[in-house]
């Protein structure tokens, strides 16, 4: 079942004209999956999203497998990994294979830059600890027992609130995270037997928007390696 979600100033109908107030045109950019016939949205950006100064290749990002390929049993104490660094970029693997990867992170830095998972979607359990996650749909607060749904190319900071420290516990998937067919009926509403309905997601409900110039890092992970571009305006606008 279609789920129609707005926030924002939006013009009466698609593909048309929609001028800002100094006379210009707002940029209408269409995200989605599957080219045209997958999910999509459509966003209205102060300036081309596409007005990018600079690109370059920071690092691998090589999830490196033991060498001991002795089947035994395996006990992971994510209670001894030390907290540190960014919620994005310091994340400890502990299980990967083709398909999906879990990670673990208890961040100790606030991110200054924006981020972007181009090659998975993210699942991210808060094990611990709230804040809020801003992205280019809107504000979107988290707290814990939360499951955040991240999906590929959403541009997005953790800004998470002073307190406890944060633990999260992130699911990095090749596929797309949607939910499964056997909990759908013909018109995608959540069946009776599913184990989640409707009224359990939460969408961002708050939406600020930055009219600002200037030089502002956007960190891509794409083809194992992260990415660094460097935009002329806020990623927010």
């Amino acid at each position: 079942m279609p789920f129609y979600h707005t926030l924002g100033q939006i013009p009466r109908k698609r593909h048309t004209v929609f001028r800002r107030p100094d006379g210009g045109l707002y940029a209408e950019e269409l995200r989605g999956h599957e080219g045209f016939s997958g999910t999509s949205a459509l966003l209205y950006h102060t300036y081309p999203p596409t007005t990018v100064k600079s690109v370059k290749r920071l690092r691998e990002m090589v999830y490196e497998r033991d060498p001991d390929q002795t089947l035994r049993h395996r006990h992971f104490r994510t209670s001894r990994v030390r907290p540190h660094g960014s919620p994005t970029l310091d994340r400890t693997p502990i299980l990967f294979n083709r398909d999906i990867a879990m990670l673990y992170v208890e961040p100790t830095e606030r991110d200054e830059h924006f981020y972007r998972n181009a090659q998975g979607d993210e699942v991210v359990y808060v094990c611990k600890g709230s804040g809020v996650l801003e992205t280019e749909f809107g504000d979107l607060p988290f707290g814990e027992g939360d499951y955040v749904v991240i999906h590929r190319g959403i541009m997005h900071r953790y800004q998470m609130n002073a307190g406890d420290q944060p633990r999260l516990l992130v699911f990095e998937s090749r596929g797309h995270v949607r939910t499964p067919q056997r909990y759908r009926n013909e018109f995608g509403q959540l069946k009776e037997g599913a184990p989640y309905s409707e009224r359990d997601f939460r969408v961002p409900q708050e939406l600020r928007t930055h009219d600002e110039k200037g030089d502002f890092r956007l960190l891509v992970k794409q083809y194992n390696g992260l990415n660094e571009y460097i935009i002329d305006h806020h990623p927010l606008d």
